[in-house]
């Protein structure tokens, strides 16, 4: 270990202890004295939306005639979310194609059975509750020409967690402070400066979406999701 000077009338010259972000200064020579760590916080919110992906494809002789039945299967979609109150701009197109379907058999070979259109949208359920209901009737609307690919519990307004989390990380952040002023003889002063090093984040720590059955409403249960938020603070020390 390296060892420190020490000169008549100067105690502590310039003192460093750094790992993992966290710093100790103490000494003069223009070096605050104070302590600064990082700490990331977390708190588990249940997600209050629910995300859908869902297809429309229809199948017909011609690209146009396969365009046009899927675009009358889009409407009716669209007009049962409306019913459920989900603004126009939460349903997003994310892709829209028209494409030769093929069939194949030994005597025959390869050949065109007609033109497959196809659009998928992407949902922003805001009403975590209505999801189940709605997955429902935009089956019950498009009949055999809707497919549902995905659903995904999200959480819209992080606001509480955040808050929590922001708490968490401020508690953290004080309880390692105050372990390395313990180590070091010293006092934990007043808070000289705090940065939010990265924003709230959503992890998904469990969801999934039940299967529909005949006696049984859907249900899409949401699960929990872990909001995130990492801090920088620098205590003084006395």
């Amino acid at each position: 270990m390296r060892k420190i000077s020490v000169t008549a009338g100067l105690f502590v010259s310039a003192f460093a202890l750094v790992a993992c972000g966290d710093t100790v200064n103490i000494g003069e020579n223009g070096v605050a004295q104070g302590i600064t760590v990082q700490a990331t916080g977390t708190a588990d919110v249940v997600p209050d939306a629910v995300r859908l992906s869902l297809t429309v494809s229809a199948l017909a002789p011609t690209g146009d005639e396969a365009l046009a039945q899927a675009s009358v299967t889009a409407e009716k979609v669209r007009n049962t979310l409306q019913e459920f109150d989900i603004d126009s701009a939460d349903i997003a197109s994310q892709t829209l194609s028209v494409n030769p379907e093929y069939s194949y058999t030994e005597a025959e070979g390869q050949k065109i059975v007609g033109y497959r259109a196809s659009q998928t949208f992407d949902v922003l359920i805001r009403q975590a509750d209505d999801a189940g209901a709605v997955v429902e009737a935009v089956v019950a609307a498009g009949g055999a020409n809707v497919s549902i690919n995905a659903t995904y519990p999200v959480v819209d307004d992080a606001t509480l967690g955040t808050v929590a989390a922001r708490k968490n990380a401020v508690d953290k952040a004080r309880a390692k402070a105050q372990e390395y002023a313990e180590l070091l003889g010293a006092e934990l002063g007043e808070v000289v400066y705090l940065t939010e090093v990265s924003a709230p984040t959503n992890v998904m720590v469990g969801a999934r979406a039940d299967a529909m059955t005949e006696d049984a409403s859907t249900v899409i249960d949401l699960g929990t999701q872990e909001v995130t938020v990492t801090i920088e603070i620098r205590y003084q020390i006395n």
